[in-house]
């Protein structure tokens, strides 16, 4: 019997019965206080979208019009919510537009202890009238966007196109008429095309100024009169400025030659079409060395009467070879003389296109005494014959000359008229290699208010500047080991030029690839030093370089996004557009 007494085992079910209540009302209350949350971001959301849609009437209307058809606005985005609205209002202050909502939310668990609702406020304000955001578009366009997007039948390209356009669409509504989202539109592959129209801009090259413009062809040649000679029009593509303007919104000056754009001049290849997409016009007679054939300047018709009054011939045992390009120019004319060839391109015994019979004294300042052959009178050079296209690449379409590999469409300058946007987005064709570093540079110019293009508004708080960089694949210049430049031409020129910065005429493939990911950080980190931000998405790819590369590029790890789908990729472009148009925002 004293057992008995003593025994508590019975009263576990009585403190379990007691404690029974209060969990339940614990556990219920944490699913009341989910759904005030919810309440809150779908609030927050709702609000900040009726901003928005009212923002541009704000000069003209008054606060209870702004109020009035704000909250229709918001109940609309909010259906469907369990959010019971108590009170909405907004408010002009200056030009600033604030909302503010107030509602509750009623609770199941939490009303067993007498608390019948929760309470959610947000606010939300808009500067209107001066805010704008700017938004570059960086698109890569090369030739591995024409490979299909996994689990579907479409390619890379159109899935960018679908979802870019209907990104436009989306901006327009929200910028309804007011100009303050202007977009740029660069696409970028091996070269960016900056536009055929600007060829006589002064921040263009025409002059031969640049210490580069000579590369493969001769200081004192002018690219853009070698095309002309040769039956060529400029179709806009430039070739990567000197080391570190590349990665630099530099001002293009001719006070400072080096920050001017090069016209891109693809040289004539060796004629063995077997190793060499470009061989345009014949070498003729060769000169030895595929080096000297490479940069020979009378295969282009140049007379060798201006040439050697342009250079100082060098003995033929000093040729320089052991250093590349090194005073071979000057090894080709003392050849040339040697030999008697007055044009290795042509056929010397052909009289259509023999020397020209152009007589007198030439002199590098003022030409010939009678004025007839100036080193620029391209008349009074040398006839040459172009030779039958072919194909070498097979993602490449361009037809072999100076433009070669020049396939990327225009640039689109800032603009806000979506129309024009639409229409440059739906031409987007995928052709050429991967140079990233080109393509976020030129972007970033194009959000600038300086040469080469001003569209871009002042750097201040008053507007928001975003780069949108997408890309399908790694930065690419294609070692060629044994041939005459040492890798495939590209906007560096070739390896032997030296022109990438981080490698020399003895680089390898992976010293190649390390240069150009290091400038591509440079670039990205000086654009994010300027205030832009920068996005980006990496297309349908799985791999540690483009990763690392894209996701150090991007301003924070949340503005890196990784689309593996067409779906994922309209995702990103949605999220973007949600959160452009929210950049007006702050709360």
């Amino acid at each position: 019997m004293l057992n008995f007494v003593k025994s508590t085992r019975g009263n576990v079910a009585m403190i379990f019965a007691l404690c029974l209540l209060p969990l339940l009302v614990l556990m219920g209350g944490a699913v009341d206080l989910s759904r005030q949350r919810g309440g809150e971001v779908g609030a927050q959301n709702a609000i900040d979208a009726a901003l928005l849609a009212v923002a541009h009437k704000a000069m003209t209307m008054s606060d209870e019009e702004l109020t009035k058809e704000g909250q229709a606005f918001f109940e609309t985005q909010l259906m469907g919510s369990n959010l019971q609205i108590t009170s909405f209002t907004i408010t002009k202050t200056g030009e600033v537009l604030n909302a503010e909502v107030i509602g509750k939310v009623e609770t199941t668990f939490l009303a067993i202890m007498g608390l019948d609702a929760l309470t959610v406020r947000r606010q939300a304000s808009v500067q209107f009238g001066v805010k704008g955001v700017e938004i570059a578009l960086v698109l890569d366009t090369t030739g591995s966007m024409e490979g299909k997007v996994s689990g579907t039948n479409k390619t890379k390209i159109s899935v960018l196109r679908d979802a870019a356009v209907r990104m436009m669409n989306q901006l327009e509504a929200a910028d309804a008429g007011r100009g303050k989202l202007p977009v740029s539109i660069v696409p970028f592959a091996t070269y960016v095309n900056v536009g055929p129209q600007n060829a006589n801009e002064d921040w263009m090259d025409t002059d031969a100024e640049s210490p580069i413009h000579g590369d493969n062809i001769g200081d004192e040649l002018n690219r853009f009169d070698l095309m002309e000679h040769l039956g060529f029009e400029w179709q806009g593509c430039v070739q990567v400025r000197p080391h570190p303007h590349d990665v630099e919104d530099t001002k293009p000056t001719s006070l400072n030659p080096e920050t001017l754009f090069v016209p891109l001049f693809h040289p004539d290849e060796p004629d063995d079409r077997s190793k060499y997409p470009n061989s345009y016009v014949s070498d003729g007679y060769s000169l030895g060395n595929s080096v000297l054939d490479l940069i020979n300047p009378t295969k282009y018709g140049v007379p060798y009467d201006i040439l050697s009054s342009l250079y100082d011939a060098s003995p033929v045992e000093n040729l320089g070879l052991d250093s590349q390009l090194d005073k071979t120019l000057e090894s080709v004319l003392r050849i040339l003389e040697l030999r008697g060839l007055a044009a290795p391109g042509n056929d010397p015994g052909d009289e259509e296109y023999g020397r020209d019979d152009c007589l007198g004294s030439w002199d590098k300042d003022n030409g010939y005494g009678n004025n007839t052959c100036p080193s620029r009178n391209t008349a009074s050079w040398n006839k040459v014959r172009i030779l039958r296209n072919y194909r070498f690449f097979s993602d490449v379409d361009t037809p072999i000359g100076p433009n070669f590999n020049c396939d990327t469409n225009p640039i689109t300058p800032l603009t806000s008229n979506y129309e024009t946007l639409r229409k440059e987005i739906r031409a987007l064709k995928a052709a050429g290699s991967t140079n990233i570093t080109e393509g976020i540079t030129w972007g970033w110019r194009t959000l600038s208010n300086s040469a080469p293009f001003k569209e871009g508004a002042s750097y201040s708080a008053d507007v928001s500047k975003v780069l949108v960089l997408l890309s399908d694949g790694n930065n690419m210049v294609k070692e060629r080991d044994g041939n005459v430049g040492g890798s495939d031409f590209s906007a560096y020129g070739y390896l032997i030029n030296e022109r990438l910065e981080g490698t020399d005429d003895h680089s390898d493939q992976g010293d190649i690839l390390d240069a150009m990911d290091e400038l591509t950080l440079e670039a990205c980190s000086n654009i994010k030093a300027k205030g832009i931000r920068v996005i980006t998405i990496r297309l349908d790819l799985t791999d540690d370089r483009s990763e690392k590369i894209l996701s150090q590029c991007a301003s924070s790890p949340r503005d890196y996004m990784n689309a593996s789908n067409s779906q994922e990729l309209a995702n990103a472009f949605q999220k973007i557009t949600e959160e452009v148009t929210q950049l007006y925002l702050s709360r």
